[in-house]
């Protein structure tokens, strides 16, 4: 009954003009908030899962390490990780600080050897640039670059010619003749990848047969990287391998390496959230002064009610119902403007990113379910408390 008499009030004509702008101004002053919170929270999903996607080209889905390495021929080892459920892949990887030199340039470098089943698990090829991702071709090693390392080195093609690399590894550094422990090796460059900055200008790929010559440990990995099947829940597939390696070896998620950025995003993302419900909040008090102006507008239908038996609890339910309708319906645009426009980002990619210098050409962006349910929650709590405000302060009492 009192949704029926505030639709009625919302929608029969007012005797004063003033009162539709003031309704109208309410209305488009919640349409603009919720929109924009739905936008911006889709932006920064975008952003989460274009930094997620960048880290797995680094990052597998879960790395395994233990004290003093492993044996990379092992097969009781391999068996037991390639035999848990929902793994589809591993790949032992050697990794430690490198020096490349190529003509009159050196580049210090994070420098990884994979194995043949490493692009299974880290997909490089993705994200290569110039030239191709295969660093072992049978018997022959080859060497992947950074674009900010090609930069570096004065490599501006990859048929420029073979890079020297060293390394301090394998041997006894004496205090008369140092580079006795010195390592080194000619690699050929096939070619460059881009990931993010930080990576394309510090980090080097090349084979696990390579890497291990050139860091002296030949026979030997530092550690596992683990692709996941898809479907699999990765935690899942965490916990079972630590059930069955044992507490000797760690068993790290990537999200677990990683889990003070994420939650810095996290972080961020919600204090943006935060702060467009502030704007909310704000532009939702309109609502008080349209509905105190259709309480005194409608000054003749609440005497004519109160005659008929109804109490001021009756009535201020019929104007609490009443600024919900308002807030609703702009809500609901709002929500449904906010939608239009993340997916129309999504699909065609209209607003562009600055200056061209990132890789993506467009503002990601992202919509989730759970962003749309927690807005929708919000503005009800929202629209619900301003609505009380505005009827309490008008609308006193148990009986007229």
């Amino acid at each position: 009954m009192q949704w029926r008499f505030a639709l009625k009030y919302l929608t029969s004509p007012k005797s004063h003009s003033v009162i539709n702008i003031i309704a109208t101004v309410s209305l488009l002053a919640v349409v603009v908030p919720v929109a924009a919170m739905v936008i911006l929270l889709s932006v920064f999903n975008g952003f989460e899962s274009l930094v997620r996607d960048l880290y797995k080209v680094v990052d597998a889905d879960i790395e395994i390490a233990t004290q003093g390495g492993f044996d990379i021929n092992d097969t009781a080892f391999r068996e037991s990780v390639a035999g848990t459920e929902g793994v589809e892949a591993m790949s032992f990887i050697t990794e430690r600080q490198a020096l490349l030199s190529y003509r009159d340039n050196r580049v210090a470098v994070r420098l990884r050897g994979g194995d043949e089943e490493y692009q299974k698990v880290v997909p490089i090829e993705e994200y290569t640039s110039v030239g191709n991702s295969v660093v072992q071709l049978g018997e022959l090693d080859r060497l992947m670059l950074g674009e900010g390392v090609a930069y570096d080195l004065g490599m501006y093609s990859v048929a420029a010619g073979d890079v020297e690399v060293y390394s301090l590894g394998g041997g006894h550094i004496g205090s008369i003749m140092p580079t006795f422990a010195l390592r080194n090796e000619s690699l050929d460059v096939c070619g460059t990848f881009v990931i993010d900055q930080q990576h394309a200008t510090s980090f080097a790929l090349t084979s696990l047969r390579a890497a291990n010559r050139i860091f002296g440990v030949e026979g030997r990995a530092d550690r596992v990287l683990v692709k996941v099947a898809d479907g699999a829940f990765h935690s899942r597939v965490a916990e079972h391998l630590r059930a069955e390696l044992g507490e000797r070896f760690k068993v790290t998620l990537r999200e677990e390496k990683n889990e003070g950025f994420y939650a810095i995003m996290r972080y961020e993302k919600w204090a943006i959230f935060f702060v467009s419900l502030l704007v909310l909040v704000i532009a939702s008090l309109s609502i008080i002064g349209t509905v105190i102006m259709l309480v005194i507008e409608k000054q003749d239908e609440r005497q004519t009610l109160l005659s008929m038996g109804a109490d001021n609890i009756f009535i201020r339910g019929i104007f609490v119902r009443e600024g919900l309708l308002i807030s609703g319906i702009g809500g609901a645009i709002g929500l449904v403007l906010g939608v239009a426009i993340t997916l129309a980002q999504q699909h065609f990619g209209f607003v562009k990113m600055p200056n061209g210098n990132f890789l993506i050409e467009n503002y990601p962006v992202e919509l989730q379910v759970t962003d749309l349910a927690v807005i929708f929650v919000v503005f009800v709590v929202v629209a619900l408390g301003v609505s009380l405000v505005a009827t309490s302060a008008m609308i006193k009492g148990d009986r007229g």
